[in-house]
């Protein structure tokens, strides 16, 4: 692999079984400046995990009391959610919140009141306000100076994926699913998404993070509802080595894209909300928003850079339409990717729902 520059010192039989994992990961990528950056950043991160944490490359147990998936296909994703699905209920606030922001007769003050309400999403939105996803210039130290600052509607949205993405915290005894890594995926496609808008001039850039943020509810949806699913699922992309969506719609005729983009829809988010996780794995058939393009391309960065589910045997690639209708290329990522990453992990302990 000769794009990854390695140095004789690395354990050899490590520094090949690094090599096979990254190109195996990558081997349905195109080729660019900016995946030739991801392989090797993928590289020394898997070489260190795997010489510090050599468990997690090895095959896990089926988790106890799991029995196997009955295989039937449901008649779309309708007719899924209509089993025992794991929906949480929406809390009071997420309501109001939402009132406020679909009644055009409300005012920024609305919704501070709201805000203000629930002080866990007071203190939330107060962090993110002076985090350096951000940077004013000026301590923003109430809900009223917040939402001044944001702005109407982008400090709604920041609510609102602040309080739906707290109720994906709980992991029963056989959770498939990492909570942990769910979460941190699901910000750092958030920041990457953020980051993407403001260099293209997308307008609105915090609507981009809500969009990252909230985009793989359908996946939460799926692996939480059935063990059984779940390891189906992952066992199937593992023996094609294939990507995790690929194997969802093999085995359930929808991916989770699909299935969160209807969830977010039944539960009344904003249109933007809806095409970023519906259309995140075919940015192309969101032929007027840029949304599912852009949390297309941060969720395929955001994995490239370690902040996966786990258990996914190859990336899948960047649709090349999507650079090109966003208008610009991977190359600003390259040295902004350590501000990136110290982002991502700053917003993660501000929203960290332990």
């Amino acid at each position: 692999m000769s794009e990854i520059e390695v140095t004789t010192t690395l354990n050899p039989e490590i520094k090949e079984a690094a090599i096979s994992y990254v190109k195996k990961l990558f081997s349905q990528s195109e080729d660019s400046k900016l995946i030739r950056v991801l392989k090797k950043e993928s590289f020394k991160r898997v070489y260190k995990k795997m010489v510090l944490e050599p468990d997690e490359f090895r095959p896990k147990p089926r988790p106890a009391g799991v029995e196997p998936w009955h295989g039937n296909k449901p008649d779309g994703p309708r007719d899924f959610l209509k089993s025992k699905v794991v929906l949480p209920s929406l809390p009071q606030v997420l309501l109001q919140i939402q009132q406020v922001i679909n009644d055009s007769g409300s005012s920024a003050n609305d919704l501070a009141e709201v805000i203000s309400k629930d002080p866990k999403l007071v203190a939330s939105i107060l962090r993110l306000a002076n985090s350096a996803l951000f940077s004013f210039r000026t301590e923003v130290d109430t809900p009223t100076r917040a939402v001044a600052l944001l702005g109407f509607k982008q400090a709604g949205s920041l609510a609102l994926a602040t309080v739906t993405l707290s109720l994906f915290k709980r992991s029963k005894g056989t959770s498939v699913l990492e909570v942990e890594k769910f979460w941190k995926h699901s910000i750092a496609c958030g920041v990457i998404a953020q980051e993407i808008a403001k260099a293209a001039d997308l307008g609105d850039p915090e609507r981009f993070f809500v969009g990252g943020m909230l985009h793989d509810i359908g996946l939460y949806v799926i692996f939480e509802t059935s063990a059984s699913l779940a390891l189906e699922i992952l066992d199937l992309a593992k023996q094609k080595g294939d990507c995790l969506y690929n194997a969802e719609q093999e085995l359930l005729g929808f991916n989770h894209a699909i299935l969160g983009g209807i969830i977010i829809k039944d539960w009344n988010f904003p249109h933007p909300l809806v095409v970023a996780a519906a259309g995140h794995h075919n940015p192309e058939k969101a032929r007027n928003d840029p949304d599912a393009g852009v949390v297309h391309i941060a969720d395929f960065i955001s994995r490239a850079l370690g902040y996966d589910l786990g258990g996914a045997a190859v990336l899948g690639k960047i649709e090349p339409a999507a650079w090109d209708k966003i208008g610009i290329s991977g190359n600003f990522f390259i040295e902004k990717l350590p501000e990136i990453q110290d982002m991502i992990d700053t917003i993660f302990e501000i929203l960290n729902p332990e």
